[in-house]
């Protein structure tokens, strides 16, 4: 289950590939749990930290997800540049339905945003958000 989530996401972070597109600040480097020890920067990883899955008496099946994704770059490049793409991931994920594979509809939430951490030469800002994904089949 939390494979699908994990593909839904993928595809909605990949598929707008145009100029000043997230895929296009982060430069196409959008890997899950971790990114390559020579990627270059910025980059944004995500994790999907916990996906239980719940039945209820009607048939319908909720999974709920927390996703974390985490957007490093170099300090040289000010804690600006890290906002501009952190913002474009806020608004990619703002107010849309992520229905994953077999799943009627999905709804995404964002639950905290943008903690910015310096570590020697790099940024790092992480964001959570809440994935719910419904079937009724």
């Amino acid at each position: 289950m939390s494979q699908d989530i994990k593909t839904a996401i993928y595809t909605k972070l990949t598929t707008d590939q145009s100029e000043g597109s997230l895929w296009d600040l982060v430069g196409g480097r959008i890997y899950e749990m971790e990114g390559k020890d020579d990627a270059d920067l910025p980059l944004l990883v995500y994790e999907v930290t916990s996906s239980p899955v719940q039945g209820l008496y009607n048939g319908t099946i909720i999974v709920k997800a927390q996703v974390v994704f985490t957007i490093y770059g170099h300090r040289r490049l000010g804690s600006a540049s890290i906002g501009t793409i952190e913002e474009k991931l806020y608004d990619l994920l703002k107010d849309v339905e992520l229905a994953p594979s077999g799943y009627d509809r999905g709804v995404v939430v964002a639950l905290d945003r943008d903690r910015r951490t310096v570590f020697d030469e790099i940024i790092a800002s992480e964001s959570v958000y809440s994935v719910e994904a419904t079937s009724t089949s």
